[in-house]
């Protein structure tokens, strides 16, 4: 039992079994919930630029620990030692998003803390995979500057604290893109970054829902408000299909490209559904205005979804998302009333179509091969990069 609750770590990429996600891993996600909401309520408050400007270190965050879990999780005391204390650290960044005025020195230290805690799991996975050292080792140089910079950002105040976050968050993203010569190596474990993935997904699409109760707690529901409640709901519940219907678990094994740009395009696909959920909350307390926190958000949301099927090699689909995402931009000029049933209509008709089409032909999932060394043909570009 000993020797089970103690493990170095270990590379997860090559093993046969199937691997879903951990009940650590879910309990990591369920913090992030918390820290959605947080930030929806700033946005909700009309800060829109704080609300873009937050949500991108609390999803880099997450996307951190996926991608170290993907490769060297082992579920043991001492993983369970660095990741709790993480759980703890984005805590505190979600009770800090809400004032962040006061707060931003808070939230700046809770970040690196939590960073700070990936790159010591990054260094001691280097340590123990000498394999994975060169890899390991960029990422703790890249995250390490990038924590330093958040900082030296206490050492001033806003706006210029800001300006040092923006740069911080610039090193953080880049990163992997210094690495991508060691990653072809250590790809991405196919089955389990999808689901891990679509677990955030869940999250913000929970927000919708979130958002539309609390409209109608706050309002009188006329058979109006009901109508722009359900039709909020509705939509996103189309959201959902046209997401988790073509959940393709291949395209991160695919070229460069394809598997970063559909990595990438989580963060602002989760930004625009959380804004499509303040939007309609906005929607029911205001039906009578314009619907452009509604229509822009969902285009979007559109718009990313398109992008994913042309990195899962799906045209025709990839082609209709973004035919839609610019018939939702044009619908966000229309009042409430008239943009929600075209939105709803959009959503049916893709979903309807997805339902009616033949399936589309797929490319097998790469077997695994359980040596590191496997090899790609001369044709294959290297596995994709991914975002943390």
């Amino acid at each position: 039992m000993t020797g089970r609750q103690w493990q170095p770590p270990r590379l997860r990429l090559f093993e046969a079994a199937h691997r879903r996600a951990t009940w650590l891993e879910l309990l990591y996600d369920l913090v992030f919930v918390v820290a959605v909401a947080e930030l929806a309520a700033v946005y909700a408050a009309g800060s829109l630029l704080v609300f873009a400007g937050l949500f991108v270190p609390v999803w880099w965050a997450w996307a951190g620990y996926v991608f170290y879990a993907n490769r060297f999780d082992t579920d043991d005391v001492s993983h369970r030692l660095l990741a709790l204390p993480q759980i703890l650290a984005v805590a505190t960044m979600a009770a800090s998003a809400g004032d962040i005025e006061h707060r931003s020195g808070l939230f700046a230290v809770s970040y690196a803390v939590a960073r700070l805690l990936l790159v010591v799991a990054y260094v001691r996975a280097g340590r123990h995979v000498p394999e994975a050292r060169p890899l390991t080792t960029r990422y703790a140089i890249g995250f390490s500057l990038a924590i330093a910079v958040w900082l030296a950002s206490l050492a001033v105040d806003p706006p210029q604290r800001y300006a040092l976050w923006a740069v911080a968050v610039v090193i953080d993203l880049a990163t992997p893109l210094f690495a991508r010569g060691h990653q072809g190596r250590l790809p991405p474990q196919t089955e389990h970054l999808p689901e891990r993935f679509g677990l955030f997904v869940v999250i913000v699409l929970g927000e919708v829902v979130a958002a539309v109760v609390l409209g109608l707690k706050g309002h009188d529901v006329t058979p109006g408000v009901l109508l722009v409640a359900l039709a909020g709901v509705a939509i996103a519940m189309g959201f959902w299909w046209l997401y988790f219907g073509h959940l393709d678990e291949s395209v991160v094994l695919r070229t460069r490209l394809a598997g970063q740009v559909w990595v990438y395009s989580h963060l602002p696909l989760s930004l625009g559904l959380v804004a499509f959920g303040v939007g309609i909350e906005h929607a029911i307390t205001h039906p009578s205005g314009t619907s452009a926190s509604v229509g822009m958000p969902a285009a979007l949301v559109l718009a990313m979804l398109g992008l994913q099927h042309l990195c899962s090699r799906d045209r025709r689909a990839g082609a209709i998302r973004l035919a839609a995402a610019a018939l939702a931009l044009a619908a966000s000029l229309l009042p409430v009333a008239a943009a929600l049933p075209v939105l709803l209509l959009l959503a049916a008709a893709q979903v309807t179509y997805d339902v009616l089409r033949p399936l589309p032909d797929q490319d097998p999932s790469p077997e695994r091969d359980p040596s590191p060394e496997r090899g790609r043909s001369s044709d294959q570009d290297p596995a994709p990069e991914e975002a943390a």
